[in-house]
């Protein structure tokens, strides 16, 4: 007997997404994972983005929802609330194209692992037009104190398995989370998951002038003016809300990392 394909659900987060859109759901298409649909949450497009997503895709690959409207990461995670028990879900950007084993891939590796798990794997960075500038993989998290300062996960090359799925559906990022991708991982190692990394590439990571932080340079600039400082302390306090989920190890963490600590009375009972 032959088991059933897992089923990967793509959780895409659109926002007037027209100028590109088409080729990403095109390389969705040619994927060599069969079992894959779209759940599209739709943060208020004005331009032809649903109309583009219909077109490309048939009635049963397609669910669009309407997001929050409260910024990409709530957008992102409005998607993930709609993903069916037992699947996969894959983070997907409406401006990427990729290769056509990115979700084999995924899945395969992820497989093996019963515990929560999150796969996430390299990029090439491209120009506008595709034309490929740079190589690049973000190693995988090591631990939890190093995950505070610095998001080492790619959301839009990263896949869940269904139980990191589940633990993320319970733990939704309160308003003022920066990154959905951050956050996942923030959560997931916070309970002991575990993270695959594979350095090939997976995606055609598109620059242009919308990205939010690009490839190069975003970060920096953040830094010197505050804002990652105050993006660290927005993911510090929200994992407080979760405290009693996490592992002895992982509070302990937040006690010693947390700037506000003593006013947020961590670990108090």
């Amino acid at each position: 007997m032959t088991l059933a394909e897992p089923t990967v659900s793509i959780v895409l987060a659109t926002l007037n997404g027209a100028a590109f859109l088409q080729a990403q759901l095109l390389s969705i298409r040619r994927q060599d994972l069969k079992a894959w649909h779209v759940i599209q949450s739709d943060d208020g497009s004005t331009d032809d983005t649903l109309a583009i997503a219909r077109a490309v895709l048939d009635a049963d690959q397609l669910k669009i929802t309407n997001g929050p409207q409260l910024g990409f990461a709530q957008n992102f995670w409005n998607g993930l609330l709609h993903v069916p028990d037992g699947h996969y879900a894959a983070f997907c950007d409406q401006d990427d194209v990729w290769r056509p084993d990115k979700l084999s891939r995924a899945v395969e590796r992820l497989s093996v692992f019963k515990d929560p798990a999150l796969y996430s794997a390299g990029r090439y960075v491209t120009d506008l037009d595709l034309n490929i500038t740079s190589t690049q993989h973000r190693t995988s998290p090591q631990c939890l104190s190093r995950l505070i300062w610095r998001n080492t996960v790619a959301g839009h090359s990263c896949v869940l398995n269904p139980d990191a799925v589940r633990i993320l559906k319970q733990c939704v990022p309160p308003l003022g989370i920066p990154f959905h991708d951050w956050w996942a991982a923030l959560i997931l190692s916070s309970v002991g998951g575990r993270f695959i990394h594979d350095p090939t590439p997976v995606l055609y990571y598109r620059q242009h002038d919308a990205n939010v932080l690009g490839a190069k340079g975003g970060r920096l600039r953040s830094v010197l003016n505050g804002t990652y400082i105050e993006w660290v302390r927005r993911n510090l306090a929200g994992l407080t809300m979760y405290h009693d989920n996490l592992t002895p190890s992982a509070q302990r963490t937040l006690r010693i990392c947390h700037p506000l600590h003593t006013e947020l009375n961590l670990g108090r009972k």
